[in-house]
């Protein structure tokens, strides 16, 4: 897209972004009206964007994140338009969606699992760092239940990796019971990001101020 192209984006949201800092307030039909026009706009820049809305009602900054969920082949699109994005004030404008907790818009499912994420373990599929595998593990996952709990597990994955790690530091995730989990190579699935940093080489600042492996 030309530099035009993100210049009216930003300046079409500019003109109408207290629509959205007041959309709790507003009609559902008026709620929607605006919700499909920001809809509209942002994929008439790029067709595989999508965003989300953080409308806090404590008094913190909303937050206004485009995302194409996961796809890696997108991100440097998304980070571009945002890059070029204007201080609006009343706004956090960010590139992707970041970390969250991990029941994040969970709550239907664990009702239904009766399983919470905080509960669950993982492991990697192997132990070479080039194989991005996840096992998610609960006592309570059967066959009867595993499409669900795969579909809980992965966004729970999600929401504790953030977009850009969650597509670039893992190629799948699956589910298994956790009877069938190795007793020591199984930890608490809230501590995937440390585990998953540990598993990244060590980098040290050359002489000439360049990143080098070890």
């Amino acid at each position: 897209m030309s530099r035009l192209s993100k210049r009216h984006f930003w300046e079409w949201f500019t003109r109408n972004n207290k629509e959205y800092l007041d959309l709790n307030n507003k009609s559902k039909k008026e709620a929607t009206y605006w919700l499909n026009e920001l809809n509209t706009h942002l994929r008439a820049y790029y067709k595989f964007f999508e965003y989300t809305l953080v409308l806090p009602n404590n008094g913190d900054t909303p937050v206004f994140t485009i995302t194409v969920h996961g796809k890696a082949m997108h991100f440097d699109k998304v980070e571009k338009l945002v890059a070029t994005a204007p201080e609006i004030p009343g706004w956090n404008i960010q590139a992707l969606e970041e970390p969250r907790a991990i029941d994040f818009f969970l709550e239907e499912k664990i009702e239904a699992l009766g399983i919470h994420p905080s509960e669950c373990s993982f492991s990697f599929e192997s132990d070479d760092p080039e194989d991005k595998g996840v096992i998610v593990y609960h006592p309570l996952c059967t066959e009867e239940n595993e499409y669900p709990f795969l579909q809980m597990a992965s966004t729970a994955v999600y929401n504790l990796l953030g977009e850009k790690s969650f597509a670039l530091d893992t190629s799948y995730v699956k589910v298994e019971n956790l009877s069938r989990a190795d007793p020591d190579d199984v930890y608490p699935l809230e501590e995937l990001p440390v585990h998953i940093a540990l598993r990244k080489p060590a980098l040290v600042v050359g002489p000439n101020g360049t990143l080098q492996g070890l």
